[in-house]
C-alpha cells in the first residue's frame, strides 16, 4: 500500500479511536439527570464517581504508556480499546453507586491508553512539519465524541433505555478493534521497509528503558505541571456541563441532546485551527517555542471566558460563553500534544505523554472530586471561575518552567558541550 495513503488511514483510525473513546465516557454524564431519577445520586456521589474515573486514567497513564513503548502500538492500542469497550458496555448492569465506581474505574483504565498509542503512532508515522495538525485531528476525535455524546445517548435512552445506550455505544468499540488489526502494521514505515528491504529486527530495549532516558528532562515536568493545571478545564466541561444545563438551566434530556453538543464542536474548530495555525508558523521559520506556545497563550485567554458562564442572562448566553472556552481548550490541546512530538523521541514518546496524561488526570480527579462538594454546598459559580482562571495560571507554568522547547538529544548534547 502506497505510504501516504496508509498513513492517513492510520490517521484516520486514531481518530475515531478518540470519537468511540469520548462517547463512551460523555454517556453517564449525558444520562445523569436519568440517573439521578432511577438510582438517586446526589452531585456529591457524581463527583466521587468521575473521580473514580480519573483516578484510574491517573494510575493507568504512566503503565500504558511505558507497557505501549515496549509492545508497540498496534497490540498496545487493540487491548486497550478491548478493556474500556468492555468497561463501557458494563455500565448496562449498574445497579448503584458502588457499581458505577467500579465500572468507571474500569472505563478509565482501559482508555489511559489512547493517548499515548496514538502520539506515538503520529510521532512514528508523520514528520515533524505535519504534527500538530496530526495531533489536532487526532485529538480532535475528543470533540467530535463530545458532540455525538449528547444526541446519539439522549436518543437511544429516551427510545430504548438507558441501559440500552450504554450497551450500544460500548460495542461500537469492537468494530474499531476489527479495522484497526486489519489495516495498521506491526511495524512503522522506519522499521517496516516500505519499499525496500525490510531491516534486520532491533533488538528491544529494556522495559522501563524509555522512562530512564527522560525522566531527568526539565521540559517533562513542566509539561507534567502545566497539564496538571489546566487540563482539568476540560474535564470540568465534559464531566459537568450537562448537569449543570438540567440543574440551573433547566434543561430535559431531550434538551441537553438537543444543545449540550455546541461547545465540543467549538473545541473541535480550536484544535484544527491551533494545530495548523502553528505548524504554518514552524514552517515560516518561527522557533517551536513560539509557534506552539503563542497559540496556546491565545487559548488561556479564551479559556478565562468560563467567568462569565454563570452571570448569563439566558441559557444561550451561558452556552456561548462556555463555547469561548471550549475553542480556547481546544487551541491549547493540539499544540501541547505537539510539544511532546518536539522534545521527545518517537521510542519515548508513549511515556511521556503517559507521565504528563497521568499529571493532567490527577488535577482532573482532584477538580472534579472538589467540584462535587463545591456544587452541593455553593452551586457552580466558584468552580466556572476556578476554570476560567486555571488556564493563565498554567500558561505561566508553560512559560517558566517548560522554558524554550528543544528536544532530549539536543538537551543532553548541551549539557555535555557545557
Amino acid at each position: 500500500m502506497n505510504l501516504e495513503r496508509l498513513r492517513w488511514l492510520i490517521l484516520g483510525l486514531l481518530f475515531l479511536s478518540t470519537v468511540i473513546n469520548y462517547v463512551d465516557r460523555m454517556a453517564l454524564s449525558v444520562l445523569v439527570p436519568r440517573l439521578r431519577e432511577d438510582i438517586g445520586i446526589t452531585s456529591a456521589e457524581y463527583g466521587a464517581i468521575t473521580t473514580a474515573f480519573l483516578v484510574a486514567y491517573t494510575l493507568a497513564q504512566l503503565f500504558a504508556g511505558v507497557w505501549i513503548d515496549k509492545i508497540g502500538t498496534r497490540i498496545g492500542f487493540a487491548v486497550s480499546i478491548t478493556v474500556w469497550s468492555l468497561a463501557a458496555a458494563g455500565h448496562a448492569l449498574a445497579r448503584g453507586l458502588f457499581s458505577l465506581i467500579v465500572l468507571r474505574f474500569l472505563l478509565g483504565f482501559g482508555e489511559a491508553g489512547n493517548w499515548p498509542a496514538g502520539t506515538k503512532a503520529i510521532a512514528e508515522w508523520l514528520p515533524k512539519s505535519r504534527r500538530a495538525f496530526a495531533m489536532g485531528f487526532f485529538d480532535g476525535g475528543s470533540a467530535v465524541g463530545a458532540i455525538l455524546a449528547p444526541p446519539v445517548v439522549a436518543f437511544l435512552a429516551i427510545r430504548y433505555g438507558w441501559r440500552a445506550a450504554f450497551v450500544v455505544t460500548g460495542l461500537t468499540g469492537f468494530a474499531w478493534l476489527a479495522a484497526w488489526l486489519l489495516v495498521c502494521p506491526s511495524r512503522p514505515p522506519s522499521q517496516a521497509g516500505l519499499g525496500v528491504a525490510p531491516p534486520p529486527e532491533p533488538a528491544k530495549a529494556p522495559f522501563g528503558a524509555a522512562l530512564r532516558r527522560i525522566i531527568g528532562v526539565r521540559q517533562l515536568w513542566g509539561l507534567m505541571a502545566t497539564r496538571m493545571i489546566a487540563t482539568p478545564v476540560w474535564w470540568f466541561y465534559v464531566f459537568w456541563l450537562p448537569d449543570y444545563l438540567s440543574k440551573n438551566r433547566g434543561f430535559s434530556l431531550k434538551e441537553i441532546g438537543m444543545f449540550g453538543w455546541i461547545p465540543f464542536l467549538t473545541v473541535d474548530i480550536g484544535k484544527m485551527l491551533g494545530g495548523a495555525l502553528s505548524d504554518r508558523l514552524l514552517r515560516r521559520g518561527c522557533t517551536a517555542t513560539l509557534a506552539r506556545k503563542s497559540v496556546m497563550a491565545g487559548g488561556a485567554i479564551c479559556m478565562g471566558g468560563g467567568v462569565q458562564v454563570v452571570g448569563a442572562e439566558t441559557a444561550a448566553g451561558a452556552i456561548a460563553w462556555v463555547c469561548v472556552a471550549t475553542f480556547g481548550f481546544g487551541m491549547w490541546s493540539a499544540n501541547i500534544l505537539a510539544l511532546h512530538a518536539d522534545v521527545f523521541p518517537s521510542e519515548s514518546m508513549a511515556t511521556a505523554v503517559g507521565l504528563t496524561g497521568m499529571a493532567a488526570s490527577l488535577g482532573g480527579a482532584l477538580f472534579s472530586f472538589v467540584t462535587g462538594l463545591v456544587v452541593d454546598a455553593a452551586g457552580y459559580a466558584p468552580v466556572f471561575w476556578a476554570a476560567g482562571l486555571a488556564a493563565l495560571l498554567a500558561c505561566l507554568s508553560l512559560i517558566f518552567w517548560v522554558g524554550r522547547v528543544e528536544s532530549v538529544q539536543a538537551a543532553r548534547e548541551r549539557v555535555e558541550v557545557a
